[in-house]
């Protein structure tokens, strides 16, 4: 086998998991309460290291190390700045809470997802829901919210309230690992291995009329994107070195004469 060559081809493999991530938070700069994803690599332990042989080793391949390796995507649950809108069907959370969101009948919790999207707005039967998916925004028991016709209010503390009186206590979920969460397109959230468990939020606060900005830099991700695209043309043009070599190694040093 020739080690650079397989050195090179896992170069190749993680620099491209980390291109599309961030091409991805790249496209979702300008998306309301978009999370960044994290693409990380980590150091490759030597064959033998890593299958438990214990045979003489190779000095000089065992200089050069495993390679790299893609670790799993966490996703960086970092604030995002918040924008008035002016609107009461925005509504955008200061804190590490969630909004607890489901379809029209659900079959019970596994259907339901978290969102940090507030853009909500109020649907033909009166109740509120997400304006991008139409799934219902529930309470604190996991109910939808029924509203009368006419304006209504949300405080700091995420009580919805109308034509002076307490109509529903947003249900705000907090997560043990939050990066841990597994996107399940539309904003929407759902637990996933290590998570954590889902506890109530009494510590974020509420803010009607704004809307959470994207997390993603857009300047600082184009750079990354720049640096990876680098990365991978000199990992290709390295396996083409290796690859020339091993030609002229076949054709010369085997050639009988």
């Amino acid at each position: 086998m020739n080690y650079g060559l397989y050195q090179s081809a896992g170069g190749v493999l993680s620099t491209m998991h980390r291109y599309e991530v961030l091409s991805n938070n790249l496209a979702n700069v300008e998306t309301t309460a978009f999370k960044a994803d994290l693409a990380l690599t980590m150091q490759r332990l030597p064959a033998r290291i890593e299958q438990g042989v214990s045979i003489d080793p190779n000095e000089l391949l065992e200089q050069l190390g495993g390679g790299q390796l893609s670790t799993p995507t966490f996703i960086s649950f970092e604030q995002g700045g918040l924008v008035e809108t002016g609107s009461p069907h925005d509504v955008a959370l200061e804190g590490d809470a969630f909004f607890v969101v489901g379809p029209e009948r659900p079959r019970g919790e596994q259907d339901l997802a978290l969102t940090r999207d507030g853009r909500f707005t109020v649907d033909a039967d009166q109740h509120l829901v997400m304006s991008t998916t139409g799934w219902h925004v529930l309470d604190d028991r996991n109910r939808p919210i029924s509203l009368e016709r006419g304006e209504f209010t949300i405080n700091e503390q995420g009580m919805v309230q109308q034509h002076g009186y307490d109509i529903a206590q947003l249900g705000l979920r907090s997560i043990a690992h939050p990066d841990r969460l597994e996107k399940a397109g539309d904003g929407l959230l759902r637990s996933g291995t290590g998570s954590g468990a889902v506890t109530i939020s009494t510590d974020t606060r509420v803010i009607q009329g704004a809307l959470e900005e994207s997390t993603v830099n857009p300047v600082l991700a184009m750079k990354d994107l720049l640096t990876a695209s680098r990365a991978l043309e000199a990992n290709v043009r390295m396996m083409q070195y290796q690859d020339t070599i091993m030609g002229q190694a076949v054709g010369t040093l085997g050639k009988v004469t």
